[in-house]
């Protein structure tokens, strides 16, 4: 494996063609120093959430890890600010297009097909809503000899 964090960009495309209603599919760099009230909405964030090392063989050379990586679903509430009823449907809308697109599909050869994950709870601020969906895959990197 070439690139360990391959699987971001390949998720990002996969959004970005199958996901409607979305101003963007943007990545951590894409997020990096833009100010809350300046982000564009609906969209879609996907962060690498880490790994967990699962299988080795030939001494740790050969080493399979999960990754997790996650889709936060982040919109704007415009319509109902009180109750928040217009983000949590449009929110709930965007996680099914995003669940349809990501579950069991397969980045490239060298992952796994992306399996739903626990993942973190929602968050909400100054009037935006953050709704994560976490999936995992597996990769394998090999350590030179």
């Amino acid at each position: 494996m070439q690139n360990y964090l391959s699987a971001e960009a390949l998720i990002v495309a996969r959004l970005q063609s199958k996901v409607a209603g979305v101003k963007a599919v943007l990545s951590a760099a894409d997020l990096d120093g833009v100010a809350e009230s300046a982000q564009v909405t609906p969209a879609v964030h996907v962060v690498f959430g880490g790994y967990r090392p699962t299988q080795e063989r030939d001494e740790g050379r050969v080493q399979e890890s999960e990754q997790v990586w996650i889709a936060v679903v982040a919109v704007r509430n415009l319509r109902t600010p009180k109750t928040g009823e217009h983000a949590r449907e449009t929110a709930g809308e965007l996680c099914a297009d995003v669940l349809a697109a990501l579950q069991g599909w397969r980045p490239s050869a060298e992952h796994q097909p992306l399996k739903l994950a626990p993942g973190p709870r929602p968050g909400f601020s100054k009037g935006y809503g953050y709704f994560p969906l976490a999936f995992t895959t597996r990769v394998v990197t090999r350590g030179q000899p």
